[in-house]
């Protein structure tokens, strides 16, 4: 197997999050259009999942100390995903 130079590994981010983000949306978008209270119960669980974990990372500095730096961004950028996938405004979801 080839050898990745950094270059190919920030490729491989940038489209396993895309790939993760288109995901996430045609899922959500499936389940609101089916069931949408079951939707808005699962999404929910999902996002609390993410915020559970961020705050594990932040909390005990799991990715050293840069960790809450870390752990925002990746929110930060989670946050814009799930905002487009329910339809979200991410101006009018931050002031809530």
């Amino acid at each position: 197997m080839r050898v990745l130079t950094e270059a190919d590994e920030q490729a491989v981010e940038r489209l396993t999050l895309q790939l993760l983000n288109d995901a996430y949306c045609d899922l959500a978008a499936v389940l609101r259009g089916a069931q949408p209270q079951a939707a808005a119960a699962i999404l929910g669980v999902m996002e609390q999942r993410v915020t559970d974990v961020l705050s594990r990372i932040c909390q005990q500095g799991l990715e050293g100390p840069a960790s809450v730096a870390i752990a925002i961004a990746v929110g930060e950028r989670i946050g814009a995903i799930m905002d487009q996938a329910h339809g979200r405004d991410a101006r009018s979801a931050l002031a809530a």
